[in-house]
């Protein structure tokens, strides 16, 4: 991957995630981005749902790290970069397939 940016972004956010998330974060952005109660209790959701962090911080993280790729106008780059990794494919095929529903979605517009 040439974009040392959004390689860093994915890598904080965990490429599953980007997978299973960033249609989400992206259907939230608007608020997301203007609310702070709202991304406050967007992220206790999420925190809650995939229970893969120690406290709301790490998933705090990766929220925000789909939010910047995002902002970057790169989540295609980082939705194909999910579909196309070995390892998420061998270890989070859910992330995978979510990955490419949200593509199709995303290119259909």
């Amino acid at each position: 991957m040439q974009d040392k940016i959004l390689k860093r972004n994915i890598e904080s956010a965990g490429g599953w995630f980007v997978g299973e998330y960033a249609a989400l974060i992206l259907n939230k952005f608007n608020e997301l981005e203007s609310d702070k109660d709202f991304k406050n209790e967007f992220i206790r959701k999420v925190f809650h749902n995939h229970g893969r962090d120690k406290d709301f911080g790490g998933t705090r993280t990766r929220v925000n790290a789909v939010i910047r790729i995002i902002k970057n106008n790169k989540i295609i780059e980082a939705l194909e970069y999910v579909i196309h990794s070995d390892r998420i494919n061998n270890e989070e095929l859910k992330a995978v397939e979510m990955a490419k529903v949200a593509l199709r979605e995303i290119k259909s517009q």
